[in-house]
């Protein structure tokens, strides 16, 4: 049979729960106070050190009228990828798997794996992920 004696509460334990949770959120609020003080101050002194006033704050801009756009973007026929597209895709493979890089093929895809409701990007995440290390 269970002590039942650690089950009763007195009025000075709800005294002692306050008390500890106020002064927990009272350190809390005096941490994130000192943090912001810190920050501020080195950004001052970074700021001193490099000779360079405080960023002013900026004013409200006013809205300025839409730019136009340089260039339509070619659509393609039958669904394909345009030109434009493939040759951006080309060119962040060559940026990252350098010159010697083959690309064997481009597929657009329009629908998440079946059961996924995460699109192409998560899924490519999901398995950089949780491959083996090589």
């Amino acid at each position: 049979m269970p002590n039942l004696a650690l089950l009763a509460l007195e009025a000075r334990d709800g005294t002692v729960v306050l008390t500890s949770i106020t002064l927990v959120f009272a350190m809390l609020v005096a941490l994130c106070l000192i943090i912001t003080l810190e920050g501020k101050i080195f950004d001052a002194l970074n700021n001193k050190k490099n000779n360079k006033p405080a960023a002013p704050k900026a004013p409200a801009a006013k809205a300025a009228p839409a730019a136009k756009p340089a260039a339509p973007v070619a659509k393609a026929d039958n669904g394909a990828i345009p030109g434009e597209i493939i040759a951006a895709i080309s060119a962040a493979v060559a940026e990252v798997m350098g010159s010697n890089a083959v690309i064997r093929g481009i597929k657009r895809i329009t629908k998440p794996a079946a059961g996924s409701r995460r699109g192409a990007w998560g899924e490519a995440g999901v398995r950089e992920h949780t491959t083996p290390f090589m």
